[in-house]
């Protein structure tokens, strides 16, 4: 398609040429500009699974991050149960921290899920929660 739009400019730029409405000098520079201006085209398609494994990779930093926030906060939670302050055995902001980390890693994995970070991320999630509410039930 792209091929017959450069041929019927071109069978223009040649009618105009012979019609005398465009010099010769005027035609070698619209001719050699129309041949540049194909040889620069670049799908855009091809940007697309870059953007795809990148959104895959945050989403994996996401998840893992969620995960430590989880792991960290269970051994404070523990380690101040112990010691029986009770200030520091609520759940705090970082919980629901590490909530929100897993959420939007999960939805920026069904997003990329072309990328095998974004296949790998959507799955660990789906799994750990299915084993969640498997073993709290």
């Amino acid at each position: 398609m792209e091929n017959l739009s450069a041929i019927s400019s071109e069978e223009e730029l040649t009618k105009l040429r012979e019609e005398g409405k465009v010099s010769q000098a005027e035609y070698e520079e619209l001719h050699a500009a129309m041949a540049k201006q194909s040889d620069e085209k670049i799908p855009l398609e091809a940007d697309k699974p870059k953007s795809k494994d990148k959104l895959g990779k945050l989403a994996l930093i996401l998840m893992l991050t969620g995960f430590v926030l989880h792991a960290v906060l269970w051994w404070f939670v523990d380690s101040a149960a112990q010691g029986r302050s009770p200030n520091l055995a609520a759940p705090k902001p970082w919980f629901f921290l590490g909530v929100a980390f897993e959420i939007s890693a999960f939805v920026l994995g069904i997003i990329a899920w072309s990328s095998a970070f974004g296949k790998a991320v959507v799955v660990t999630i789906a799994f750990i929660l299915v084993l969640l509410v498997l073993f709290t039930s």
